[in-house]
């Protein structure tokens, strides 16, 4: 069986986290973190990549993890990418979802791709306890 393949946008204490899990996962394979920064480590060792490197890495990724952040970062990270690989974020501006999800749903279709956003602790398990 072929593992999912892995990439991560971002490389701070949310892609470090990441990292770690995605390693102890037996049905995944981390294949880069992109950064914006330039000559970073990773500490798993696996190679890192520039922000411009992504397009490269079509067919090459299953799923791209967005863990930029959500004031400034995933807004614009997160169409760009999602037009051209599957992905999944964290983003958490509760009154901006509604227009950070249109952005997500055209760039995910305009590709063929499918984006899943707002997955997390919060959103995502804040959310659903303010739901009940």
């Amino acid at each position: 069986m072929s593992k999912i393949r892995i990439g991560i946008v971002g490389y701070g204490n949310l892609g470090r986290g990441v990292e770690a899990s995605v390693k102890l996962q037996p049905d995944m394979e981390l294949v880069g973190v992109f950064s914006r920064r330039q000559g970073i480590e990773t500490v798993s060792g696996v190679p890192t990549y520039t922000m411009e490197d992504i397009p490269n890495f079509k067919g090459k990724i299953d799923v791209m993890v967005l863990c930029g952040g959500s004031a400034t970062d995933l807004p614009v990270i997160g169409p760009e990418v999602a037009a051209s690989f599957n992905t999944i974020d964290s983003f958490d501006t509760h009154a901006k979802i509604p227009e950070y999800f249109a952005a997500m749903d055209n760039a995910s279709k305009k590709g063929n791709k499918i984006s899943i956003i707002s997955v997390g602790w919060d959103p995502g398990m804040f959310s659903l306890n303010r739901l009940y």
